[in-house]
């Protein structure tokens, strides 16, 4: 089940004191039972005796401990050390707290158990009053007064409340033993057992103080509860100033239950200031068991969610290649719509790494910049990275585009585990594009280019430039729909040549022979550039009604090149290559499908039951296009969704040939709110004719069968009967050829936010791999995938969980990533240790075996502060543990 309660903030919280009963004035006090308004001159109070004492607040419901007396003052109160765990492994909660609104968790109700995790002994309860949750204004609220007593002394000008004194405002209360009003001094004291209370605020103190007119007030010997935070502290002295800044001397913070001393932070000064929404300590200490682990000399935070300037959470690491690293970031608030912060990384292998990035927004752009550098004395040379990204709306409907990246080197992000969000896969982003978007059309025009992060690809195409136009439009009444799709590319890039230098200099095989550069292995056409053209222009009629659709649709797609060629002595016939090829493929297809429904039951439960069948059919006659380059196109992986496609092959340099006709049918189980708890999906192609297009001359690179008179079979599962588990599978299957075979299944089960298993096995037996070596496209066993995933996070008792993963790959046997650890959880602190192991891959995977690495990762976090350490950890789990995110964001 989901916690109720949500995280803890990571904030810093000893603001507690801000909505104080004293920071509001009140001007008179009178007899037993009064009530006092603002007058309506505005410049006094007027004040008359309640004429109904049973119309008074209710008092709390807990006992109100009594304080010491003045001749003995109240020590201030410092977290206490715990106690011996208990038989459910939570610590416990020894003493009366309950003048903190503490309340055990044997004396909850069911539902508040169940707002708390299981570990935690109990839990702050504000009692019900009367004007809790009051939202009027002050100074539209009258001052109520009670007391077993009253006088007034009318040569001082001074009345006195003794016994049991209650004053409130609103949701504004206070209570004390005694007190009095100064009219003279317009001051007015409260004394023995002070509590003060605002929504969600509790503070707790000896005496107090407030000047009226002012609003300065004093309260000593302080302890506060901050009830949605869970936390509480003290202070020997609180003060508000006529400026409405708080002030704590010697001030304590911890989210730790009462009893328990695992942290709290200790301050000797600490201001406050809501308006402004900032906080100032100097002199913090952080103190794990009463002993000092951390001090600073001055911290800034906030107190909501507006920004402001200072460190960040640390983080450690050690890796094989990069040693220890240490991170400090810090946060620059420059002003409300940029900002920017700086990533310093030392690692003892390499030297001093220094990240950043700026952020700027305003009504019409948005902009981000990222860059790095290092002086990498591991590597023997000065690396570098930096990136743009921006996106401004020029217009209503013009927008513009800048997706701009450089490195140093292809190795750096192999080598670098980068704070920034810019980490690619194969090749980084040089992109700047414009769109104008109509009522019923898209233009784009944008230049694209690649730098390669890696020493193994093919140096990919640019597109400089790629202008495109799309758009639909009815034609009028006639139920008639036009489509289009038009584009204009130039293709180019500078091939490499020579032998392929990594990062210890050139590379060698097996038998000690130089390896040529990837691009070397690129023959005829494969070594063409030029310009394409290409326009699809299709017509419609779409019928829909309620129990089904049906689509005729025909379509022409025409494609025109004007091609160079980056010539060389390779056996290609270069100076009789066609430089103009082009054609025109027509296409037919008639798509439609049915809806029924019925009421069905399954183990006692009401569901709606779909069946929607689909048929779909398409023709596309032969049109030769192996005089044409491959700039952009590869084959689709088939899937359920491909077997509706119009085109197996992605991009525009090659439209399949087709004559077949496809067969789906899918099925839903709804519940009664409409939720998808089961869907199954099966369909498979019947060709009419064998397939002659293919992406090369000799049909290499085809992930089918050209001559087979069906496809595989497709199919998709899903099945979820809570919301505890769910099940989703994929499947191709032919009986014919299993190495066209390929699936997945995933299994995740989480009955509660801290209990998750994941289970994954996916598998394909027929990758289109072009290998770099070669020139061609390869199929051979080791170019299969068949991996498992195992993953969880599940408690050993109510403190204490196992977190695991573990990905092995069975086509190398061979585990891929796998760590382990524990998790410790209380109430105000996490710890994790996790052991880690996983595989480098290497700069030239198919030169050298892929070497492991190996680390050691802690993570501490101080509930109501983040993370002491461990940024790392959050991101393996995120990437490595699906739910655990979710987790988190229920967790405590």
């Amino acid at each position: 089940m989901a916690y109720r309660t949500p995280p803890f903030r990571p904030t810093f919280p000893m603001l507690l004191v801000s909505g104080l009963l004293l920071a509001q004035p009140l001007s008179s006090v009178a007899a037993n039972q009064v009530e006092c308004r603002a007058s309506s001159s505005g410049a006094g109070w007027d004040c008359s005796p309640l004429s109904a004492p049973a119309a008074l607040p209710p008092r709390p419901a807990q006992t109100v401990q009594p304080a010491p007396r003045a001749t003995e003052p109240a020590p201030v109160e410092t977290p206490e050390r715990a106690t011996a765990a208990t038989p459910a492994s939570r610590p416990a909660v020894t003493g009366d707290h309950s003048e903190l609104d503490w309340v055990p968790r044997e004396q909850l109700s069911s539902e508040q158990q169940a707002a708390i995790a299981p570990y935690c002994g109990g839990m702050y309860v504000e009692p019900e009053r009367e004007g809790r949750d009051n939202e009027t204004p002050f100074n539209e609220l009258p001052v109520s007064a009670a007391a077993d007593s009253s006088s007034f002394e009318q040569g001082s000008q001074t009345g006195t409340l003794e016994g049991d004194v209650l004053l409130q405002q609103g949701r504004l209360q206070a209570q004390s033993n005694q007190a009095s009003f100064d009219q003279a001094n317009n001051l007015i004291v409260l004394d023995g057992n002070v509590r003060l209370r605002d929504q969600g605020v509790l503070v707790l103190g000896d005496s107090a103080r407030m000047q009226i007119d002012t609003g300065e007030t004093r309260i000593d010997q302080v302890r506060y509860v901050v009830h949605e935070s869970r936390a509480r502290g003290t202070a020997t002295k609180l003060m508000r100033r006529d400026d409405a800044v708080i002030v704590m001397t010697d001030g304590t913070y911890t989210t730790c239950e009462p009893g328990e001393n695992t942290w709290a932070l200790h301050s000797k000064d600490i201001e406050l200031n809501r308006e402004e929404g900032w906080g100032e300590a100097k002199h913090v200490t952080l103190r794990v068991k009463d002993v000092p682990v951390f001090y600073t000399p001055w911290m800034n935070f906030p107190l909501d969610d507006r920004r402001k300037s200072g460190l960040l959470t640390p983080s450690f690491a050690s890796s094989t290649d990069s040693g220890s690293e240490l991170t400090v970031p810090y946060y620059f608030n420059l002003a409300p719509n940029y900002d920017a912060t700086l990533y310093p990384r030392f690692m003892s292998k390499r030297g001093l790494l220094m990240e950043g990035e700026a952020r700027h927004m305003n009504e019409q752009s948005q902009s981000q910049i990222n860059a790095a550098y290092l002086d990498d004395s591991e590597f023997g040379d000065t690396r570098w990275m930096y990136q743009l990204r921006h996106d401004n709306l020029l217009a209503p409907r013009w927008r513009a585009n800048v997706d701009y990246s450089d490195i140093s080197d292809p190795f750096y992000f192999q080598h670098l585990n980068s704070s920034l969000e810019s980490r690619p896969d194969t090749y980084v982003n040089q992109r700047v594009s414009t769109t104008y978007a109509g009522n019923t059309w898209r233009f784009e025009a944008a230049v694209h280019s690649y730098e390669l992060a890696d020493i193994t690809s093919i140096t990919p195409y640019d597109r400089l430039p790629q202008l495109r136009l799309d758009g639909a439009n009815r034609i009028a009444d006639t139920g008639l729909r036009f489509n289009y799709r038009t584009e204009y590319s130039y293709f180019d890039r500078d091939l490499n040549s020579g032998l392929l230098s990594g990062r210890d200099g050139v590379q060698f095989d097996d038998a000690n022979i130089g390896i040529r550069e990837p691009d070397e292995s690129l023959v005829g056409l494969q070594r063409a550039t030029g310009s394409r053209v290409v326009a699809a222009p299709a017509l419609e009629y779409p019928m829909t009604t309620s129990w089904g659709f049906l689509t005729p649709t025909v379509k022409a797609v025409m494609t025109q090149y004007d091609l160079d060629f980056d010539r060389r002595n390779d056996g290609f016939d270069y100076a009789g290559a066609e430089t103009t090829p082009g054609n025109v493929t027509p296409l037919a297809s008639l798509d439609g499908g049915l809806y029924f429904d019925r009421q069905a039951n399954w183990f006692g439960q009401t569901f709606r039951q779909t069946f929607e069948p689909r048929a779909y059919y398409l023709y596309a006659p032969y049109r030769d296009q192996s005089d044409q380059p491959l700039f952009d196109t590869n084959e689709f992986a088939f899937s359920y969704s491909s077997l509706f496609r119009d085109n197996r092959f992605s991009g525009s340099d090659r439209i399949s040939d087709a004559n077949q006709f496809t067969l789906g049918a899918t099925s839903r189980f709804l519940d009664d709110a409409g939720r998808e708890r089961i869907r199954g999906s099966l369909g498979q192609i019947f060709y009419l004719s064998d397939r002659d297009v293919a992406l090369l001359p000799d049909g290499a690179g085809a992930t089918t069968d050209p001559t087979q008179s069906t496809s595989a079979y497709a199919g998709e599962f899903m099945y979820q009967m809570s919301d505890a588990w769910r099940f989703r599978s994929d499947v191709i299957w032919n009986p014919d050829n299993n190495n066209e075979d390929a699936g997945s299944a995933i299994f995740n089960y989480q009955p509660e936010p801290r209990k998750i298993i994941n289970a994954g096995y996916r598998f394909r037996n027929n990758i289109n791999t072009f290998d770099a070596l070669s020139g061609t496209f390869r199929r051979n066993a080791n170019d299969r995938i068949d991996q498992s995933d195992l993953s969880t996070i599940w408690p050993i008792n109510n403190q204490w969980s196992v977190i695991a993963r573990w990905q092995h790959d069975f086509t190398r046997d061979r585990t891929l990533e796998a760590f382990g650890g524990l998790e410790y959880d209380s109430c105000c602190y996490k710890v994790r240790v996790i052991n880690r192991y996983w595989v480098d891959y290497d700069e030239y995977e198919t030169v050298t075996d892929d070497s492991s690495n190996r680390g050691i990762f802690i993570q501490i976090v101080l509930k109501g502060l983040g993370n002491v350490t461990g940024n790392r950890v959050e991101s393996l789990f995120d990437q490595g543990i699906p739910g655990y995110r979710e987790r988190e964001n229920n967790g405590f």
